[in-house]
């Protein structure tokens, strides 16, 4: 019985511990809410941009006057003067970085698809060629080059001229 009065007494001192933290978390959680609420109602005034415009140098301009004396010389060309814009502080600019210059990869040869691989195949056969020897020559399965000819077929870059024999478009 003894024990237990003393398990009761150590689980109220702990509770009590743990109410006394819980108070002083609400009141900074309280004082955070507030802190929080009065930035939303004041907001910071965002300095703008300064724009600067830079002048831009103007042609010089001729005028040619026409007499009738064709020795008489032109007057001299008039020259136009800008006043140029009051330049104000920019930002500082950032250094400019120097990338790599890029490699470009090399496109794979034509012939290295099997598509491209039977219909340079059948380039060589005017009269139409027949799958059996596609097969033989480009050593494909019978599925692939099945699956090649109904394609490129539809594509209309090969037509049928017999059962079994293909030829170019």
């Amino acid at each position: 019985m003894k024990k237990l009065a003393d398990d009761l007494k150590s689980v109220k001192a702990e509770i009590n511990a743990l109410s006394k933290k819980l108070e002083q978390v609400s009141k900074k959680a309280d004082k955070l809410t507030k802190a929080a609420a009065a930035k939303k109602a004041k907001p910071k005034a965002v300095p703008k941009k300064k724009v600067v415009k830079k002048a831009k140098a103007a042609p010089a301009k001729k005028t040619v006057k026409k007499t009738a004396a064709k020795n008489v010389k032109a007057a001299p060309a008039k020259k136009t003067v800008r006043k140029k814009a009051a330049v104000t502080k920019a930002a500082p600019k950032k250094a400019a970085v120097k990338k790599a210059p890029t490699k470009v990869a090399k496109k794979p040869a034509a012939s290295a698809t099997p598509t491209n691989k039977v219909l340079t195949l059948m380039k060589r056969y005017k009269k139409g060629v027949v799958i059996a020897k596609l097969k033989e020559r480009s050593g494909l399965s019978d599925k692939q080059i099945s699956n090649i000819l109904h394609r490129a077929s539809k594509e209309g870059k090969i037509k049928r001229v017999a059962r079994g024999v293909y030829q170019l478009a």
